[in-house]
């Protein structure tokens, strides 16, 4: 994983990275190779698969970038708790088998599965009763438990009339059955990222309630900020491009793609330029030679 020499040579403004997306080991719909596939197809040439809190997609992925004439760039979006918010820090150039991120990943995967269990019992005692074991057999190849399985779950037994009606009503931050997940703050995700050898961003940041924290986030090493995202209009973009400067942040993005059963093809509309990606890994090297340092 990592090797960026395939990309030598081509153009540095040329926009053929894609730095946030899903497949079937999180809540995507499609297995990590069809990501692989379906990426090159849009013309990308670097592509970070970010499923949420696991890294189980990223050997099969990258196997098949290699295959397509790819590099792919191991990345985790990890799950982060604020003052009662969630927000989400996206890791790339992480080291997959770093020590202490391993076993996050294992304390994030027990933590989903209990707190489905109590979404699913809140969700009875609303007068949805959903089959517990059915649910968790039909996800049982996905290591991360997401709410997004649940709210297609939903779906496909006819409980609501669509993912949006299945988050407000009933499984969204403010709903009645929803249960937050145990999660480090943002600055703890932070500092697990650089111990991996990775550079960390602030996902989608107008979902994540943060923004009075992103100074300090920028103080404590968050290499970049996700100004261009499918949820981010014109204006968010604009406001988070301008902190992002502010506080000496890249402007990063990416298409936050779930795959293609979930509407229109996003992967390829908000892809990066090349140059970013350099800037990345240099800021996650960087971070690699300050833990040399300190021996």
């Amino acid at each position: 994983m990592t090797d960026l020499s395939i990309l030598h040579g081509l153009p540095p403004d040329e926009k053929v990275v894609e730095l946030h997306a899903h497949s079937s080991a999180s809540d995507g719909s499609d297995a990590p190779e069809k990501v692989a596939r379906r990426a090159r197809r849009a013309g990308i040439r670097a592509l970070s698969l970010t499923d949420h809190d696991t890294l189980a997609g990223l050997v099969r992925a990258d196997a098949e970038a290699e295959k397509l004439g790819m590099a792919l760039i191991p990345g985790v979006e990890l799950s982060c708790a604020h003052e009662g918010r969630v927000a989400h820090v996206l890791a790339h150039f992480i080291r997959p088998d770093a020590p202490r991120l391993m076993e996050r990943m294992k304390s994030y995967a027990a933590a989903r599965v209990e707190r489905m269990k109590e979404i699913i019992a809140r969700l009875a005692r609303c007068g949805l009763p959903i089959d517990g074991e059915d649910f968790f057999a039909a996800h049982a190849g996905a290591p991360s438990v997401t709410r997004g399985q649940l709210a297609d779950y939903m779906l496909s037994k006819g409980l609501a009339g669509s993912r949006a009606e299945v988050f407000e009503k009933y499984i969204g931050e403010s709903a009645v059955a929803y249960v937050s997940l145990e999660a480090p703050s943002p600055f703890e995700a932070i500092a697990l990222v650089h111990e991996a050898g990775g550079a960390a961003t602030l996902a989608h940041p107008v979902s994540s309630g943060c923004d009075g924290l992103i100074p300090a986030l920028a103080e404590a090493g968050l290499a970049g900020l996700e100004v261009e995202h499918p949820s981010q209009d014109a204006e968010a973009r604009a406001r988070y491009g301008k902190m992002a400067e502010e506080c000496g942040l890249l402007r990063v993005g990416g298409s936050d793609c779930h795959g293609v059963r979930r509407g229109s093809e996003r992967l390829g509309k908000f892809s990066q330029p090349l140059r970013l990606l350099f800037a990345l890994s240099e800021r996650a090297e960087a971070r690699r030679a300050e833990s040399r340092a300190r021996g």
